[in-house]
């Protein structure tokens, strides 16, 4: 079962002249094979997210602004700062996760391995720790 002390930010490089260009390559940066993509913006201060999957797994980068993303195991809880296209998060399935704008204009990329599936959602918090509890035995 995947946990948040696993969990870490990877970073991409960039290469700058007269602009920056940052590029994430499958198979190098991550592993994960990419069959849906979608973008996620938020008023200043909105909270998002709520919920995690049970077999999808997300990869966020922000591609405008500050996100906080808060990543939750059950158990344990952790921070992450999205402020640069640079830093990309992968959340693995079984980990909530909540995402804080925390910037005028901020945009979030989501690339996840799987194409949606309401049935791969746990929306309700409780739910998932019985889920979490259910997988560990």
């Amino acid at each position: 079962m995947n946990n948040t002390e696993d969990m870490e930010l990877i970073r991409l490089s960039s290469h700058v002249n007269s602009g920056k260009l940052v590029a994430l390559e499958v198979g190098k940066d991550i592993s994960l094979p990419i069959r849906r993509v979608f973008f996620v913006s938020g008023e200043l201060g909105e909270h998002r997210g709520h919920h995690a999957h049970k077999v999808l797994t997300q990869i966020l980068v922000c591609v405008n602004g500050l996100c906080t993303v808060i990543c939750d195991d059950g158990a344990n809880r952790k921070k992450f700062i999205l402020d640069s296209s640079e830093k990309v998060l992968e959340i693995p399935p079984g980990i909530w996760a909540e995402q804080i704008y925390s910037r005028e204009n901020t945009v979030l990329l989501v690339m996840c391995d799987y194409p949606f599936d309401e049935a791969d959602y746990i929306r309700d918090y409780d739910e998932f720790i019985q889920y979490r509890k259910e997988q560990l035995t």
